[in-house]
């Protein structure tokens, strides 16, 4: 049995989310083991939270070249102190999740014994156990980490995301309702997250559906179901936000950069539906039992989808279109049809989506997480 097991993810919010059934499936099935995750800056406060972690590595790539291009040796020590605290736990297992070489080399190095993890690309070849794929294809994310486990002997039983919230704020989202008076009895909340944060970087606007469209299903809710909209999005979403609030004819809220990620989290499980882009938004609602309409273009739902699937979590999308899904092997190629499996997406589909969640989410059984005390 292992006593000090280390997860490697070095991703963005929802290849981490998918990461938890991973976790709660280890913990339950080595009880007394320690267990650590390695993680990127991003994604830290989504697994301080996590109940089954005894430890927890940060490791920025930015941040060292950045400390790297200002000073050698402050970027040299920045990283020699990583690789001293995660030689200290003396870990005997390590499953790393990076696709790459890089991270189980380093393992090798620092003396962990069994190193499991995906042979992507030939790029396994520093692990002792591997399974050998061609990229996430056909299956959801969650059901090739479920893959890894086979090496271990461990059963993946219940596949839900898991996301605690703190008790800090769970209760700045009740102040912040009661103060905006936005908790009104009979009052339905619906959430619209428009963009999709800076993981996307460069093929945003390849990923995004139209702030026309957005604003014509938030307008369409309020007028058909009384609900009221609230708007989120990073700090870098905020433009995209104001450009949404401002092609709605309907009063809304706009938060766009205006919360941290456990404020916005904590507003989430508090909405009755989310509507949004693939992507962290989406599993982060997921993870909080909050039923989602989302968009996808060029992405398969089947793959980076809300998991477990569930008739709360519609996903929209063109599925007549031959060239969908283009996204393959972790790339976007260029697109010869200007978007059309999101710019020939209109709203009445994903308002007609909405209609059947809002009639329907009364009765939902989504479990949702409660928060750390």
């Amino acid at each position: 049995m292992p006593q000090r097991m280390l997860i490697v993810n070095p991703f963005g919010i929802g290849d981490v989310l998918f990461t938890t059934p991973l976790i709660r499936a280890l913990r339950l099935a080595f009880p007394t083991s320690r267990l650590g995750y390695l993680c990127n800056q991003r994604t830290e406060r989504i697994l301080r939270a996590n109940p089954h972690l005894n430890d927890l590595y940060v490791y920025e790539k930015d941040e060292v070249v950045h400390l790297w291009r200002r000073s050698t040796w402050e970027g040299l020590r920045h990283v020699a102190g990583l690789v001293r605290h995660i030689r200290q736990a003396r870990f005997d297992l390590a499953i790393d999740l990076s696709l790459g070489e890089r991270y189980s080399f380093f393992l090798a190095l620092l003396g962990v014994p069994r190193r499991v993890g995906f042979n992507y690309r030939r790029r396994g070849r520093f692990l002792t156990e591997s399974l050998s794929i061609g990229g996430y294809h056909d299956q959801h994310v969650v059901d090739y980490y479920r893959g890894l486990l086979q090496f271990l002997g461990v059963h993946l039983g219940d596949a839900s995301l898991e996301l605690a919230t703190s008790p800090e704020d769970e209760r700045w989202a009740q102040e912040w309702l009661r103060a905006h008076r936005v908790d009104e009895e009979g009052v339905s909340l619906v959430g619209i997250v428009p963009a999709g944060g800076v993981s996307w970087g460069i093929d945003a606007p390849f990923r995004r559906w139209g702030f026309e469209e957005f604003a014509a299903v938030g307008d369409a809710l309020v007028a058909r179901h009384g609900v009221r909209i609230i708007l989120f999005g990073e700090a870098a979403d905020a433009p995209v936000c104001r450009a949404v609030a401002r092609l709605m004819r309907s009063p809304t809220i706009d938060l766009g950069g205006q919360t941290t990620l456990g404020q916005f989290v904590s507003l989430l499980a508090r909405l009755k539906l989310v509507i949004c882009n693939d992507g962290g938004p989406l599993h982060l609602a997921v993870s909080q039992g909050v039923p989602t309409v989302s968009v996808f273009g060029p992405v398969d739902p089947r793959v980076y989808g809300p998991y477990p699937p569930s008739p709360h979590h519609v996903a929209v999308y063109r599925e007549e279109l031959p060239c969908r899904p283009c996204y393959r092997q972790f790339k976007l190629p260029p697109c010869p049809y200007e978007r059309a499996c999101l710019t020939t997406l209109g709203p009445e589909e994903v308002i007609e989506a909405c209609r059947v969640l809002l009639g329907s989410s009364q009765s939902s059984n989504v479990p949702r997480r409660t928060s750390n005390s």
